[in-house]
């Protein structure tokens, strides 16, 4: 990569792509949000409690790390110094070294306006205060600062919880970070190394041949390795480091090609990062979807069979009705069309004519002898009858 008195586009391309889809989106969410209230108390809502972890973040910082400068860690302070005026930082961040028990990994965050670049002892001693390696882990910290990385996440928050969309933007600000890494490295193979170094250990430079690692990411395009890919929002290793030779031998970055079975099982994970592993959004989406088509047609599917239950339990109490009705005409030599009361019947029932209850909420009428009892909601048996013949 060539060195020039000014720190040249050292963005990926397809991070500038997603950024625009994303800023589409996001836009579009805000102004719904905007003009409805809900919407809008909710996002203060988890922004405010984003904002008191993240306070509690660097509170630890401030407390159990220790900030490199005034008299601290000497040597990595004026690497520190030294990579800042390579990037033309015009406001330097603070950094800090915290223990992390093994872990080979180095952050950015931001509070109240201020930016802290975080890296683990284990990555310092890996590396070496002053090395090469050191000059492309801070260059890389430096780049998501550069490109407003943490501020435009925020901002971008509803677009990249669209599926695929933000684990791919935050995948190529990882190869922009790369690339600013590499600019700030004295020596381009310092950035290898350091890749190397978190991919196989401290020992790995020594041990590791780089051109075999990177040549991984060509040979294994499979399936699953696809799958992981989309979900993740982190390049695999193997593909940073082919970025990485490609940019020592100054040729185009490499970039393979993926097994499209893999995309629509990645609709269906979640995975990536904090503000990109939102695949499984579609998920909901189409639950969602499912639930509007399906609740409708189970409650009608329900009040259909309730109404055939309460026609029948209907059919059945009318049945009984009437055969109560006809015996108190023959105890009483009733002739057709002569009037019973419910009292004369009611012997005949063991539940009483009252308590024959329509499930419907109908009432029934004896109706003079002769002629069926009727249900103010089902009518008499001799109408379902005539219904029912075509």
């Amino acid at each position: 990569m060539a060195r020039t008195g000014q720190v040249p586009n050292l963005t990926e391309p397809r991070e500038n792509i997603y950024f625009a889809v994303a800023l589409v989106i996001s836009i579009a969410v805000w102004i719904v949000c905007a003009v409805s209230i809900v919407p809008l108390l909710i996002t203060a809502g988890v922004a405010f409690f984003v904002w008191l972890a993240n306070g509690l973040l660097v509170a630890q910082l401030k407390a159990d790390a220790v900030k490199v400068g005034g008299g601290q860690m000497g040597a990595l302070a004026e690497t520190f110094a030294r990579v800042c005026r390579k990037m033309e930082m015009t406001r330097i961040p603070e950094l800090y070294v915290l223990q992390s028990g093994g872990l080979l990994n180095a952050f950015t965050t931001r509070h109240g306006g201020r930016n802290f670049v975080v890296v683990f002892s284990e990555l310092l001693e890996a590396y070496g205060p002053d090395s090469p390696e050191i000059e492309f882990l801070l260059g890389h910290e430096l780049g998501h600062i550069r490109r407003s990385h943490i501020l435009k996440r925020l901002f971008l928050a509803p677009g990249l919880l669209f599926p695929l969309l933000g684990n791919a933007y935050s995948r190529a600000c990882e190869f922009s970070c790369d690339r600013h890494g590499a600019y700030a490295a004295s020596r381009i193979q310092g950035a290898i190394n350091a890749m190397m170094v978190l991919a196989g250990g401290r020992q790995a430079p020594a041990a590791m041949d780089a051109a075999s690692f990177a040549g991984q990411y060509a040979a294994h395009r499979g399936f699953f390795v696809s799958w992981y890919e989309l979900i993740s929002g982190y390049p695999t290793l193997s593909h940073r480091l082919a970025n990485l030779l490609a940019i020592a031998d100054n040729r185009a970055t490499p970039r393979a090609r993926r097994n499209l079975c893999a995309y629509p099982f990645a609709l269906f994970t979640l995975g990536g990062a904090p503000t990109g592993g939102a695949n499984a959004m579609i998920t909901i989406f189409i639950v969602a979807l499912l639930a509007a088509i399906a609740v409708p047609a189970f409650v009608k599917a329900r009040t259909t069979a309730r109404e055939k239950g309460a026609a029948i339990s209907c059919a059945s109490n009318r049945v009984i009705l009437d055969s109560a009705k006809e015996a108190a005409a023959l105890a009483r030599s009733s002739k057709p069309g002569d009037m019973l009361a419910d009292d004369e019947v009611a012997p005949f029932l063991k539940t009483g004519v009252t308590g024959l209850v329509c499930r419907a909420g109908g009432h029934y009428t004896l109706n003079p002898a002769g002629q069926p009892p009727e249900c103010s909601v089902h009518g008499s048996t001799r109408e379902e009858e005539s219904e029912s013949l075509p």
